[in-house]
């Protein structure tokens, strides 16, 4: 059947554009794409549709575990309707399987017009997944509410899990090449986004959960510096996700090593073998190293493989250096943030996650930090997770209803979430960022993972609630005009726009939504209504958490 993108065209040579009946091609450095003109689900107009471009070589054979390379050309127009593979992972939703291909450094790009009067502010999403699962695909990350507001946004896979931060300490696999393959997509856009209507000098970072403690590294990577003028982080900072790990990062990959088959010490010779080991086999691996590690991975989120700092290498290097010591030495990539989260960040863990805890709770051990964990004596462990326990629970024995359910989310909310936030909050002011601090409490049809309190009288918005009133998309309910979450929907992207176009979310009026002050804690809750609010220190949870988890650290030693 022919192509009927091939038989009817108009080319302009200036812009290298071809718009082609419902298709559309663009010329990009590696050759031409062909796309799609697609009708918003808004019903505001159309967009176009640009999917599966790759950005960077195949991570495949001899280069996995290394540092992205520069994309490959093709000669042949490249289909760019329908998106490439998603990173290898184990996937959630179906029972654990195993999903994916190597070969899937792609991102793809969505705008609303190819020829603007001028160009439009890009907005580039990082997804989230605890770096270890999820994509850029539009079934959670969909354009048309966006599109509404004339940016180009940005949506890529990247290596996550074993494949995207295991480290040998060697040039050949240094680590951090998930955050690196984003380096790669944001050199990428800045070369070519140009040719979709964007703006190459105004880049907007932004990240959900673990996309949003990549927002935060790359504010202080000097790999990232010049390729992005503004950030948003959602429900994420790096403290989070640089909890001390159980062992050193090379003694785990020379533990997955010989779970795999091979006994060495010799990171070349490891680095040999994890390449021709099955990528399923890699996966699904489960390097366990202490006996204690499981207890704690399902207690409080710690990852097999994470951002670490690399090893001093000749160049390349991501992270370097402690990211704490980059953010107060001010080493700082942009000036503007948004920042923030939801309302009970913790509901869906402690829900979705309470069996552990119910199993584990006689153990107090289980609810210390890593990081204390590791540097003191077990008695003094023993008598810091009592303390944890007495603070969060009122009973010694938890049971199924609604006040335990309650201090669960509690618990949950401030340990995992809230006291990391709340210090990087603090010591990026301090740092001489401009943050924009909000709280989402949202609650309609589309909090799809809020949903799961209701079993418990909570109507609530819960970790990954905001994402459904940015993004369209399969895996959520359909939604209206004139409803209350359509409103949600389209306050969060005003705002969200307004900062990338102007860096500013509210530059109708710079008194409605002012930058964090440490000393007024001001805030906006983000829901139906924008209301300015102020953090109260004696009613108010986020405060009274962040000062349990303060002193907790504090007496064990460790610089807050």
């Amino acid at each position: 059947m022919w192509d009927l993108c091939k038989l009817f065209f108009i080319y302009f040579l200036l812009t290298e554009i071809l718009v082609v009946s419902s298709c559309v091609h663009v010329k990009v450095k590696q050759g031409t794409l062909k796309g799609i003109r697609a009708r918003r689900i808004t019903g505001n107009g159309e967009y176009f549709s640009f999917k599966g471009i790759p950005y960077a070589a195949p991570p495949i054979g001899p280069l996995r575990f290394k540092d992205p390379q520069p994309p490959l050309s093709w000669t042949e127009v490249r289909d760019a309707r329908s998106h490439g593979a998603i990173c290898p992972q184990i996937n959630i939703n179906t029972g654990g399987n195993f999903t994916g291909n190597e070969d899937c450094l792609f991102l793809n790009v969505y705008t609303p017009t190819l020829t603007p009067t001028t160009p439009l502010p890009v907005m580039f999403f990082i997804h989230g997944g605890f770096y270890t699962v999820g994509s850029g695909n539009d079934d959670q990350l969909g354009p048309d509410f966006l599109m509404d507001y004339d940016v180009v946004l940005v949506t890529i896979n990247f290596r996550i899990g074993v494949l995207g931060f295991l480290s040998l300490d060697i040039p050949e696999a240094s680590g951090n090449v998930g955050l690196k393959d984003q380096v790669a997509a944001l050199v990428w856009v800045k070369k070519n986004i140009a040719n979709f209507g964007g703006d190459p000098d105004n880049v907007t970072i932004f990240g959900q959960s673990s996309g949003a403690s990549a927002v935060t590294l790359h504010l202080i990577s000097p790999l990232s510096k010049g390729l992005f003028k503004r950030a948003i982080a959602m429900s994420g900072a790096f403290f989070k996700d640089f909890q001390s790990p159980f062992v050193n990062h090379t003694r785990r990959a020379f533990i997955l090593t010989e779970q795999l088959g091979k006994c060495t010490n010799d990171p070349n010779e490891a680095l040999r073998y994890l390449q021709q080991v099955d990528v399923n086999d890699l996966v699904q691996a489960k390097p366990f190293v202490l006996y204690n590690e499981q207890p704690r991975r399902e207690l409080l989120e710690i990852m097999y493989f994470r951002p670490i700092m690399e090893k001093q290498m000749k160049s390349g290097n991501f992270l370097s250096e402690p990211p704490m010591k980059l953010l107060m030495d001010r080493e700082l990539n942009v000036d503007d943030l948004i920042f923030g989260h939801t309302e009970e960040e913790g509901l869906y863990r402690a829900v979705t996650q309470k069996e552990y805890l119910f199993k584990y709770h006689p153990y107090d051990e289980f609810m210390v930090p890593v990081a204390i964990a590791n540097s003191r004596s077990t008695s003094e462990v023993l008598n810091i997770g009592t303390d944890i326990r007495q603070h969060y629970f009122s009973e010694c024995k938890l049971k199924e209803d609604n006040k335990t359910m309650e201090e669960l989310i509690n618990f949950y909310t401030d340990f995992t979430y809230l006291h990391h936030f709340y210090r990087y909050l603090k010591m990026s002011t301090d740092a001489g960022l401009r943050v924009y601090f909000y709280i989402f409490t949202g609650y309609t049809e589309r909090n799809v993972y809020g949903e799961i309190g209701t079993k418990y009288g909570l109507q609530t918005a819960t970790h990954t609630d905001d994402l459904p009133y940015l993004f369209s998309g399969s895996a959520y309910p359909s939604v209206q005009k004139g409803t209350s979450s359509y409103h949600i929907i389209k306050q969060s992207c005003k705002l969200f726009t307004n900062f990338a176009k102007y860096g500013n979310p509210y530059p109708f009026d710079d008194t409605f939504w002012e930058p964090y002050d440490k000393k007024e804690n001001n805030y906006l809750t983000i829901d139906a209504e924008l209301i300015p609010q102020s953090l109260n220190d004696s009613e108010y949870q986020y405060l009274q958490g962040a000062k349990f988890w303060r002193k907790i650290y504090e007496n064990a030693g460790f610089v807050y």
